[in-house]
């Protein structure tokens, strides 16, 4: 399982569980929802999350640092505004914005518990390497920032 660290690019794996999502929907049809929602709900759901994920692009890309996930030893800056005052992974809480957009238009139970697995394996595999670089290459400026400021939300 070691190997999976930082080898899958995220995009991958969102799109993994976009499809996984689909497959649980139609081999697990007894485990439909009836939410009752407009079906805008989950479109703006999903825009929130690619909206966020946008932003918090601009803030890497402002304070001249890499976007690469498969690579975080190549970050230059601790990047601390924008949106990472409020989370230090809001590209991840985007991706899991876009896949809950996904589920609950999909109206499936097993679907959304997909959501669930999907932040679990982004912790294991992409978050807990990339902030053990992190306080490999900023020490206590990331120690401080990672007690002040959540993970997720």
């Amino acid at each position: 399982m070691s190997r999976l660290v930082l080898q899958i690019p995220p995009i991958v794996v969102l799109t993994v569980f976009v499809i996984l999502m689909w497959y649980a929907e139609l081999l697990f049809p007894f485990l439909a929802l009836a939410f009752g929602l407009h079906s805008s709900v989950p479109v703006l759901v999903a825009f929130l999350g690619l909206f966020l994920i946008f932003i918090s692009s601009i803030t890497f890309y402002r304070c001249g640092t890499t976007l690469n996930p498969l690579k975080p030893e190549l970050t230059s800056t601790l990047v601390t505004s924008g949106p990472y005052r409020y989370s230090r992974n809001p590209i991840y809480v985007g991706l899991a914005l876009m896949l809950l957009g996904w589920g609950v238009y999909l109206q499936n139970l097993a679907s959304l518990f997909c959501v669930l697995v999907f932040v679990l394996y982004i912790n294991r595999f992409q978050i807990f390497p990339e902030e053990e670089s992190l306080a490999q290459k900023f020490g206590d400026e990331f120690e401080i920032y990672k007690s002040s400021v959540n993970r997720w939300l």
